[in-house]
């Protein structure tokens, strides 16, 4: 009985991730709602997704008391963290956007060293807001929950 509960349990687990999958199409960004930078960041994207295809998530429904010291975007399946991310997501914007594919000429390693920098100053160097900002109501509907 217990194997069949833990085979139920998987099933559904799997079910909902394919059906969350298709009614949420396109990519999902994760970030830090407190950092300052972060916010600025996920404003240029959404503001620059002119057919809405992102939404978006914090960080902290999704880490559930892990630490994530990144950015993390989910797209088709696939999920990308550090300067992957951040790369991907403005490639996603298309248009000329597209252009900075040419980014991944540099090595991960050397990318993700300077993402890290960036990631451990970034409250030091933009600041943190106390709690999280109240978002554009233009921007509510682009909002997902925790998809673990």
């Amino acid at each position: 009985i217990y194997i069949m509960k833990l085979t139920t349990k998987f099933n559904q687990t799997i079910f909902n991730k394919i059906v969350i999958n298709k009614l949420i199409q396109g990519p999902i960004i994760y970030f830090d709602g407190e950092c300052i930078l972060c916010n600025h960041s996920i404003k240029f994207i959404l503001n620059r997704d002119s057919k809405k295809h992102f939404k978006i998530g914090y960080l902290k429904s999704n880490n559930q008391n892990k630490k994530i010291d990144s950015i993390v975007l989910t797209h088709k399946g696939n999920r990308y963290t550090h300067s992957t991310a951040v790369i991907k997501s403005i490639i996603l914007l298309g248009g000329m956007y597209k252009c900075a594919i040419v980014l991944f000429i540099f090595p991960k390693i050397l990318r993700d060293i300077v993402y890290k920098i960036i990631s451990k100053n970034r409250y030091k160097w933009w600041g943190k807001y106390e709690v999280c900002p109240v978002l554009p109501d233009t921007w509510k509907e682009r909002i997902v929950n925790n998809l673990n």
